[in-house]
């Protein structure tokens, strides 16, 4: 774990020599996400296999609503089961880098909704530099190394157009709360829809003051939650290659239609420190892909002012 405590520690130096501030409200956070599946102790390194993700937020206040704009960057990293590929029916779900930057707009309002809309543009393949990362981290741990990079997908780029939507259904004075969310992507990386409900039990925010939504304001908030939702993919091109941009040489797959998705998670936040840790099992993403893929998530938040 030394190379994300040091990625830890050099994205929050900064903030940390900054003057102290006694505000009860924050308008402005830094966040960092890492999602791997040696998170659950497996021993098990496959399919969505490392994810880290940089963010910075702003919130304004116009017109008694919240908005929310987002700034993120990240990487994901994905592999087939089998290590050491020796040749392409090895492969039962593409080798792949993905590295993009994503610019989102939420507005929150007074009937306890959300809406939002979002920007990416990514890269795939090489260039993204999936494989040179994950070979750095697995020679710092003594992981065995993949040895089928050479049949990754191809390098491409790709712009998404991203909205979502969520409310608060039902909302008790016990500390239940369901929450809907909808989402859905259209483009040349990401062409899904998906569909789930947040079950919430602790002590929350409204959600305009959530860290569920990344909208935390630096209110006390300590719940779990149980988030399964349903996916329908259209294009993936983690799994498919570029829409335009194929290329020669990569072992390419065909996406599931249908995916089960869920996670099971605890949120905390108090002052200027959020934090969220998460389970996340997930159905077979691609046709071919022998298991399904299970993984945790790690997500920690500083707010500046």
């Amino acid at each position: 774990m030394r190379f994300y405590c040091c990625l830890i520690l050099i994205f929050f130096l900064p903030v940390l020599l900054l003057g102290q501030q006694q505000n009860n409200t924050y308008s402005r956070e830094i966040s960092i996400s890492s999602e791997n599946d040696a998170y659950l102790f497996a021993k098990k390194d496959a399919y969505y296999t490392n994810g880290l993700f940089f963010s910075l937020r702003k919130s304004v206040t116009r017109q008694n609503r919240k908005i929310l704009y987002d700034y993120s960057l990240g990487q994901m990293i994905f592999t087939p089961l089998i290590r050491k590929t020796e040749s392409p029916s090895d492969i039962d779900r593409p080798y792949c880098g993905y590295l993009g930057f994503t610019v989102s707009k939420t507005s929150f309002n007074a009937t306890k909704s959300l809406l939002g809309f979002s920007v990416t543009v990514a890269e795939l393949g090489r260039s993204s530099l999936g494989e040179s990362l994950q070979t750095a981290y697995h020679q710092w741990f003594h992981y065995a190394r993949f040895t089928g990079w050479g049949y990754q997908v191809t390098d491409a780029i790709g712009v998404d157009l991203g909205i979502k939507y969520g409310t608060t259904l039902w909302e008790d004075s016990c500390g239940l709360k369901l929450s809907p969310r909808l989402e859905a992507s259209l483009g040349m990386n990401f062409t899904r829809a998906s569909a789930g409900t947040y079950f919430c039990a602790g002590h929350f925010e409204k959600n305009s003051n959530s860290i569920l939504w990344n909208a935390g304001s630096g209110k006390k908030e300590f719940f779990i939650f149980w988030y399964p939702q349903l996916i329908l993919q259209g294009y993936n091109a983690t799994i498919q290659g570029g829409m335009w941009q194929k290329g020669t040489g990569a072992v390419l797959g065909t996406p599931n239609t249908w995916l089960f998705q869920q996670s099971l998670g605890i949120c905390f936040a108090a002052g200027r420190w959020s934090a969220k840790v998460a389970y996340v099992y997930q159905d077979r993403e691609a046709v071919a892909q022998t298991n399904q893929q299970e993984y945790g998530s790690v997500q920690l938040s500083y707010r500046l002012q």
